[in-house]
């Protein structure tokens, strides 16, 4: 069962890191066209910026859930002096559950944000497009972070070493 989740997981992060960074390729390219267009025919593209912080939007938000996958997430390390050696594997699990709890949290307050713009209509004034798929985001990147964190504290050895020891 663990190597199904270990593989599930790394699908999860690849697919997760080719939409972020074709998202920032996106900004990059929309922002530099804006630019070139401003230099050379005195004007911008029409809603090349708005596009742009659209897209750095989604990959942003992207990024929290591939800090998670990579173990590079901030944590208060000073916690691992309050405790001994030997219990730092079971805290560890803690403060996986606990994680998977505030992301659970965060995803419920999310889809009710979602929810509410979807409701009401919302739509960007540039484009005239519906906002809510791109909030969306929001409502996937803390999914995916507690199916994450549930995944650690139940196959601690998925777990990703942490990226930067800060004690």
């Amino acid at each position: 069962m663990e190597a199904v989740v270990r593989r599930a997981l790394s699908w999860m992060f690849r697919c997760e890191v080719v939409v972020a960074c074709g998202a920032l390729l996106l900004v990059a390219g929309a922002l530099l066209s804006d630019v070139i267009a401003r230099e050379l025919f005195g004007n911008g593209l029409f809603g090349a910026q708005r596009f742009s912080v659209f897209c750095n939007a989604v990959g942003g938000l992207l990024g929290f859930a591939i800090v998670v996958h990579t173990g590079g997430h901030l944590r208060v390390a000073v916690v691992d002096q309050l405790f001994p050696t030997n219990w730092h594997p079971v805290m560890a699990r803690i403060g996986d559950v606990i994680s998977c709890a505030l992301c659970g949290m965060l995803m419920y307050y999310a889809v009710i944000f979602v929810r509410s713009t979807y409701t009401v209509g919302d739509t960007d004034a540039v484009f005239n497009i519906k906002i809510w798929p791109i909030q969306g985001v929001l409502v996937y990147l803390f999914a995916a972070s507690a199916l994450r964190y549930l995944c650690y504290a139940l196959f601690p050895a998925l777990r990703p070493a942490e990226s930067e020891n800060l004690t």
